[in-house]
């Protein structure tokens, strides 16, 4: 009984240092335009999108990077969601780096990619790139894995709780409401933009040409789509609230709160961004509704820790003196549950 639970804890670290590498791979070219335009430089560059030449990053690489970052600290660590945020993790980093790969593929001398534009090299980025797609679907096998495993630790421990606990009523109806009402954004302003400049036009939209002054920047009516299935399966999954749950809507939270924010600086602290209500609305609600949902998740943390500790702890049971940690850890900590 003793193997399952060492590969249990195997597998939670494997998948920790592989979210790690993910972050690594955004990490990097975000340095890449501190050291190349300057902190301020930077900053002017997510916030606004402006900027000289060609640069490597948008602002929503920094909330991927958040994301990624988090999901590996919280599989290093066994914390309580790390499942949901490992599958937003490896979801969004596929989305929104698969089509850089395509950049690098249809880019050729005679007709550049991006024009005339010079920056870094789209084949160095798109090669990190396509490394980081890989990584992330090694990631999702070993997830699908890591589930199956601690489904039988479960059984094997006769562990009658199934694992992590459902979240609270009110923030799993907060987050599935907040993600209901930003998927009728998405979904909408994807629809304006396609009886605006017509189906052709929205399938150059879609593959980014000729959208951006960044390599790893996507087009919004590609953002939109990407978070439109992630927003459908956080809401899908917060109105059933299913353990999981919490995860996927700390994922979405972290993805979506740093460009939110660098867009509302440029519009209303820097004004350099021209946005229309909408924009303004969208970002409001991805920033504040998004915060909001995070100090739900973190309160009932807390709750649950202190009801834990106030817990009488229950006496070993006769066959089993000397309980493993580890296995009484994976109710806390699993890496991709989705008991109902």
């Amino acid at each position: 009984m003793n193997r399952p639970r060492t590969t249990i804890k195997q597998m939670r670290t494997a998948v920790g240092v592989l979210s790690l590498l993910l972050f690594a791979q955004t990490a990097f070219w975000l340095v890449y335009d501190i050291a190349d335009r300057g902190p301020l430089g930077a900053w002017e560059l997510w916030s606004s999108g402006s900027g000289s030449g060609l640069a490597a990053t948008t602002s929503l690489d920094l909330g991927l990077a958040a994301l990624q970052l988090a999901a590996g600290w919280a599989a290093l660590a066994r914390l309580r969601g790390v499942g949901g945020l490992l599958v937003v993790s490896c979801v969004s980093t596929v989305a929104f780096r698969l089509p850089v790969v395509w950049y690098m593929v249809l880019d050729s001398p005679s007709d550049p990619w991006f024009g005339a534009l010079r920056g870094p090299s789209l084949t160095a980025v798109g090669v990190t790139c396509l490394l980081a797609v890989a990584v992330a679907l090694v990631l999702g096998v070993l997830l699908l894995r890591g589930r199956r495993l601690e489904a039988e630790a479960r059984a094997a421990a006769d562990l009658a709780d199934g694992g992590a606990g459902r979240p609270a009523k009110v923030t799993a109806a907060a987050s599935s409401a907040l993600v209901a009402v930003l998927n009728v954004f998405y979904i909408t302003r994807n629809a304006v933009t396609a009886v605006q400049v017509g189906p052709g036009a929205l399938t150059d939209l879609l593959v980014g040409r000729g959208t951006g002054r960044s390599v790893l920047g996507v087009s919004s009516p590609w953002q939109w789509t990407c978070l439109t299935v992630l927003c459908g399966m956080g809401m899908l999954l917060a109105g059933r609230r299913r353990p999981v749950a919490t995860g996927v809507s700390l994922g979405l939270a972290l993805l979506m709160m740093p460009p939110a924010f660098s867009e509302l600086w440029g519009y209303l602290v820097a004004q350099t961004v021209p946005q229309t209500a909408v924009d303004v609305t969208q970002n409001l609600l991805e920033l504040v509704g998004s915060a909001a949902v995070v100090a739900l998740i973190v309160t009932d943390g807390l709750r649950d820790r202190q009801e834990r500790r106030l817990a009488p702890t229950p006496d070993p049971r006769p066959e089993d003196p000397t309980p493993d940690e580890d296995s009484a850890a994976g109710t806390r900590g699993t890496l991709a549950s989705t008991d109902a």
